[in-house]
C-alpha cells in the first residue's frame, strides 16, 4: 500500500520558523478540519497563531478556512481550522510561527514552548506546528532551509508516521555544539553550559545502553536537547527518542542530579499506557522513576550507596507530600495549577511498582519486568493498552487482590512497600518526619509576590509577608519536592529588601526509608 505523502520545510529564523507543508491529496470535506493545533500545552502557551495567518491553497487556488475551539482537556486547548469547501488535489498550509518572549519571571514547566536563544530557536512540534487532524501513517519529509536537528535525526530526514509523531518531537535549528561525533546517543546545545557537558553526557549514554538492553530497543537512537531558561528551575521533558532539559545561570546543576533527571526522561523513550494523562501518569512516571533508578543499579553504573540515596529522597519526596493523599482524578485536576500535585504520580507510582514486584517474586509468579515488557510488546504490536489491561495483565498473576490494590492506588492511598521490597540487601525502617510546606501558595513562585500565606507556619514566623515581592529564592519544583532542610528568600517590601530563612516543614507524619540490613 502506498502512503499518502506529508512534505514539511521548516525555515528557521532568531524571531521565529517558516513553516510550509504539502499533503497529498487529503480529501478534506467542506467542514472538516484542515490543521489543529493547541493554544495551551499541559499549562505552557503555544504560538500565537490567529486564522489570518494561516495561508491555505489546494488546485483550485486560496481554500478559505475558519477556526474552531475543542473543548478542552486538564493537558489541551486545541484549536482547529477547517475547510469552507471540499479541498481539491493536494493541500498546501504555510504560516510563521513566533517564538515565545520568556523572562526571569517565565514559569518553569514543560518544555515545549517555541524560543529563541543563542541566534537560534528551538522546541517542541506540539507548540508549533499546526498539522492535520488525522490518525492514519504519512511518508514524510522533513526538510530545514539552514541547519537543523530534530528528534529525528540531524538535517533532512524521511520517515514513515502520523502527524502525531512530528508533533511529540523537538526540533533545534541555528548554532549547536554536538556531543559526541558520533553514535546511536547525541545531546546538543546553543549556549555553553556551567555544568560538565561532557561527564552528564557520558553517563547518559551508558545508561541509554543499558536501557536499550533491557527494554529490546530495535532501532537504538537518542538524542537529548539542552536550554538554558533566563529563569530558576530545571525539569526535563521526554518526546519521541529525545528529550530536553533547562538549566540557568542562577541555578546551576550538580552533574550527578542532572544524571537523575535525564536517566529518568531517557526511560520515558519505552513504557506507556494508552489513556488520558490524568489515568495514565502513574504509569507513565512511575515506570520511568523505577527503571530510572533500578536498571542503573542492575548495570553497576550506581552503586548501592547511590541507589539507597535515590529512593530515599523519592520516598521523603512523596511520604511527606500533602497532596498525596489525593484521588489520582483529584491530583490531575491541580496538575498544572500546583506543583506538588505534580509529584503525586511521581511516588505514587513508584512504591506502587516497588511494592508489586515484592508481590509477584514472593508469589513465585512472573515479576514487573515481564509484565511491564508484556505491555510494551503488545504496543509495539499496535495494540491500544490501558489501564483495564494493566488490571488483567496483574489479576491474572496475583488475583482479585491485585486489583484491589490498584484501586487503592487510584483513591490516593499510601504505597507502603514491604521491608525487604529491594532485596535482601535492603530493608525499609519506620520514622516520622514532617509534611513539606512552603508555607504560602506555591503560586507565588510565578507570580513573584507572596499569596496565600498559612499564619503561623515556618515562613510566617521567620517574617514572611503576604505581598512581599520575591527576588530570589528555590524554585517551585524544590519546594514541591520538599527537599530543601532549609530555604532562603530575598524579599522586597515597599522600599526594604530583607531576607527571611526557614525550615520548610509542617505537622510531622509517618515516612518511610530503606537501609542496608
Amino acid at each position: 500500500m502506498t502512503l499518502p505523502t506529508l512534505s514539511l520545510t521548516l525555515s528557521p529564523r532568531p524571531e521565529g520558523i517558516d513553516v510550509e507543508y504539502v499533503l497529498q491529496s487529503p480529501s478534506v470535506p467542506a467542514g472538516q478540519a484542515v490543521c489543529r493545533l493547541p493554544g495551551v500545552v499541559v499549562g505552557i502557551p503555544g504560538v500565537t497563531l490567529r486564522t489570518a495567518d494561516l495561508r491555505v491553497t489546494d488546485d483550485l487556488g486560496e481554500l478559505l478556512i475558519s477556526e474552531e475551539a475543542e473543548p478542552p482537556t486538564s493537558s489541551w486547548a486545541y484549536r482547529r481550522w477547517c475547510a469552507t469547501r471540499d479541498s481539491v488535489g493536494d493541500v498546501k498550509v504555510a504560516y510563521f510561527a513566533p517564538v515565545r518572549a520568556v523572562d526571569s519571571a517565565t514559569r518553569n514547566g514543560p518544555l515545549f514552548d517555541l524560543r529563541a536563544e543563542a541566534g537560534g530557536v528551538h522546541g517542541a512540534g506540539i507548540s508549533f506546528l499546526a498539522l492535520p487532524d488525522t490518525t492514519h501513517d504519512y511518508a514524510i519529509t522533513l526538510r530545514w532551509a539552514g541547519q537543523g536537528v530534530s528528534s529525528f535525526g540531524e538535517g533532512d530526514v524521511e520517515l514513515t508516521g502520523t502527524a502525531e509523531k512530528l508533533a511529540f518531537s523537538y526540533y533545534f535549528a541555528g548554532p549547536i555544539t554536538k556531543y559526541p561525533d558520533s553514535g546511536p546517543f547525541a545531546m546538543y546545545w546553543p549556549s555553553e553550559p556551567s555544568f560538565d557537558t561532557v561527564a552528564v553526557a557520558t553517563q547518559i549514554e551508558r545508561i541509554y545502553r543499558a536501557m536499550c538492553d533491557f527494554f529490546r530497543e530495535p532501532e537504538p537512537g537518542h538524542r537529548v536537547f539542552v536550554r538554558k531558561h533566563p529563569y530558576r528551575g530545571t525539569g526535563g521533558t521526554a518526546l519521541h527518542r529525545s528529550f530536553m532539559f533547562g538549566w540557568s545561570e542562577a541555578e546551576s546543576p550538580a552533574a550527578e542530579d542532572l544524571t537523575s533527571l535525564l536517566a529518568h526522561e531517557t526511560a520515558h523513550n519505552w513504557p506507556h499506557l494508552d489513556g488520558e494523562h490524568g489515568d495514565v501518569s502513574w504509569y507513565t512516571e512511575g515506570t520511568a522513576e523505577y527503571y530510572s533508578i533500578v536498571l542503573p543499579h542492575r548495570a553497576g553504573l550506581i552503586d548501592d550507596d547511590a541507589f539507597l540515596r535515590l529512593i530515599n529522597d523519592r520516598a521523603r519526596s512523596y511520604y511527606t507530600n500533602p497532596l498525596q493523599t489525593l484521588s489520582n482524578r483529584a491530583a490531575a485536576e491541580l496538575f498544572w495549577k500546583d506543583q506538588r500535585a505534580q509529584r503525586v504520580p511521581y511516588g505514587r507510582g513508584l512504591f506502587y511498582f516497588l511494592g508489586l514486584d515484592a508481590k509477584l517474586r514472593a508469589a513465585g509468579r512472573r515479576p514487573l519486568d515481564e509484565l511491564v515488557l508484556t505491555v510494551l510488546d503488545r504496543k509495539r504490536a499496535g495494540e491500544k493498552v490501558g489501564v483495564p489491561e494493566w488490571i488483567d495483565l496483574v489479576v491474572a498473576e496475583l488475583g482479585e487482590q491485585a486489583r484491589r490494590d490498584f484501586a487503592a492506588l487510584e483513591a490516593g492511598e499510601w504505597m507502603v512497600p514491604a521491608s525487604d521490597a529491594l532485596g535482601p540487601p535492603f530493608r525499609r525502617e519506620d520514622l516520622r518526619d514532617r509534611v513539606a510546606e512552603a508555607g504560602f501558595d506555591l503560586g507565588s513562585m510565578e507570580t513573584g509576590v507572596v499569596a496565600g500565606l498559612v499564619t503561623g507556619s515556618a515562613a510566617d514566623r521567620a517574617g514572611m509577608r503576604e505581598g512581599d515581592r520575591i527576588l530570589a529564592g528555590p524554585s517551585g519544583s524544590e519546594l514541591a519536592k520538599g527537599s530543601p532542610a532549609e530555604v532562603t528568600f530575598t524579599l522586597e517590601r515597599g522600599s526594604r529588601r530583607l531576607e527571611v530563612s526557614y525550615e520548610p516543614r509542617g505537622a510531622e507524619v509517618a515516612s518511610y526509608r530503606w537501609v542496608p540490613a
